[in-house]
């Protein structure tokens, strides 16, 4: 697909990729220019708005059709430890097992010139934070944790995914990544072997 006939999806696409690597502030123009194969004009006549809304606008799309795709198994009332798994295996698919940052980190990182977005990529990242929160804590609630609760073992899983990127990253080694995973049903809904175990005692 040459420069010229590159639709939106394609350009964001190739943006997420400069943006998770660099980060917000290291993506320089050049590099946005070189990933889209756009020269800069072309790139302010997609994006009027310049890095600021290229950034917002790739964070608000793994925001929402990323965790659409991701979060599909919990979109029911009552998830269970398999829904779970399941977004473990698309959350180790999305991370590629833990190579790929999350641009809630990458993205993260400020200095003083960051005022000078004017606020939309971090109201974006918020945002997605808070919808990943709000998945995984519904997850805890389903699972009989108070809403105090539920909220910290969603943020604790989190924080622990996210450590274990980074992890990743500076060392090279996915196990952390992969042990995250592995906890999340249980980190998310408590020792679900325990409680099936008593159900099974009671019923007998």
């Amino acid at each position: 697909m040459t420069p010229r006939t590159l639709d939106h999806e394609a350009l964001l696409d190739r943006l997420t990729g400069v943006f998770r690597s660099a980060g917000y502030e290291g993506a320089s123009l050049s590099d946005l220019s070189s990933a889209t194969g756009l020269q800069r004009s072309s790139l302010y006549h997609r994006f009027p708005g310049g890095k600021a809304q290229m950034a917002a606008e790739v964070v608000r799309r793994v925001g929402n059709a990323g965790m659409d795709a991701a979060f599909a198994p919990l979109d029911h009332a009552q998830p269970t430890v398999a829904d779970v798994e399941a977004v473990g295996r698309s959350l180790t698919a999305f991370y590629a097992d833990g190579a790929i940052s999350c641009l809630l980190d990458t993205m993260s990182l400020r200095d003083h010139s960051w005022a000078a977005t004017g606020g939309e990529v971090a109201d974006a990242l918020a945002a997605t934070a808070q919808r990943w929160i709000e998945a995984f804590a519904g997850v805890a609630s389903s699972a009989g944790a108070t809403p105090g609760e539920a909220r910290a073992r969603a943020e604790d899983a989190i924080a622990a995914i996210e450590g274990a990127l980074v992890l990743r990253r500076v060392t090279g080694d996915g196990a952390a990544f992969a042990r995250a995973i592995a906890r999340l049903p249980t980190a998310l809904m408590g020792d679900t072997k325990s409680t099936k175990s008593t159900k099974r005692t009671t019923r007998g």
